[in-house]
């Protein structure tokens, strides 16, 4: 029997029941799973209102921590493997992960371990990953698989459900639009990377598991997307700096600055993605065996050597 610990966090749920799916073949195969929830002090809302996720985003981006509430004594036990479930938010694994894995306690956690990282989001997480990839490696933990479950209905519509779903709270269908998030159908198929992990753990050879997941469909990476989040990560690191020189969260300054950027934001979007459709048509032609590497690279999990501090 094996022992794996599943640190996680969500607000809509959604990551939770990708999480219980994906380990349904080793609870059943026997093996011993702690669920362990982070938790904030203070708490996020659900739904959001608009101001107050965008008035999230520089420290979010920054990647500034926050005070967590105490993990449960179980979670500080010896563990044969640890499983990663966050979401990114502005590009950057949302705060209360990025607090964990720079916590004193989530680094004791990671310590040694192998980890795999498991995502569900609308369809930018590339930048995201990275981030996490380099706090792993800060962590010393070993980062062995990674599974990204997206939204796939198209750039434009994602926008407007995933808007929907966090303002008003309302993930079913409407009009033409179909329900926000990942689909009921990829979240059970989350079950499919459970028994390649079952199969892993119980030989101890993890060196296979993420070509086993990717034959799974365990990453989807559109050219177009992997464009966008180049020039998001650049526009991001301007305005979070913006953002955040408007003074605290309350400030008059700030807030006259997040509605700026709560604007443009989804202004950019909607002008860019057709734009960007039509580049990353150009560019795969132009720039074929370059982007062909770039999606290849983002499959796997190693991190670029330039992009290591430690």
């Amino acid at each position: 029997m094996k022992r794996i610990l599943v640190v996680y966090f969500s607000q809509s749920g959604q990551l939770k029941n990708i999480l219980q799916s994906l380990v349904k073949p080793l609870i059943e195969a026997g093996h011993k799973i702690h669920f362990e929830e982070i938790k904030v002090v203070e708490k996020y809302p659900f739904p959001w209102s608009a101001f107050e996720f965008f008035n999230a985003f520089p420290e979010t981006f920054m990647q500034k921590p926050m005070a967590l509430e105490s993990f449960s004594v179980a979670s500080s036990g010896d563990f044969d493997l640890v499983i990663l479930g966050y979401q990114p938010w502005f590009l950057t694994p949302s705060r209360p992960i990025s607090s964990f894995l720079q916590s004193v306690e989530g680094k004791k956690m990671l310590n040694g371990k192998s980890v795999i990282t498991i995502l569900g989001c609308r369809n930018m997480w590339l930048g995201a990953q990275e981030k996490v990839k380099q706090k792993l490696i800060e962590a010393n933990a070993k980062l062995i698989g990674h599974v990204a479950l997206i939204d796939k209905s198209g750039n434009l519509t994602s926008l407007v459900t995933i808007l929907r779903w966090m303002l008003a709270g309302k993930k079913e269908p409407f009009w033409i639009f179909p329900a926000a998030g990942v689909s009921a159908r990829d979240v059970e198929h989350s079950r499919a990377f459970g028994e390649s992990i079952k199969k892993a753990i119980e030989s101890n050879e993890f060196g296979s598991l993420q070509d086993h997941f990717l034959s799974e469909g365990a990453i989807e990476i559109k050219p177009n997307l992997v464009l966008m989040e180049r020039r998001g990560q650049k526009s991001f690191s301007i305005w979070s700096k913006f953002v955040a020189a408007g003074g605290n969260a309350q400030s008059t300054g700030r807030k006259i600055r997040v509605y700026v950027f709560m604007f443009l934001l989804p202004t950019m979007i909607i002008i860019l993605t057709p734009l960007l459709w039509i580049l990353s048509a150009i560019m795969l032609t132009v720039k074929r065996k370059h982007i062909v590497k770039e999606i290849a690279y983002f499959k796997q999990t190693t991190l670029r050597e330039r992009a290591k501090t430690v």
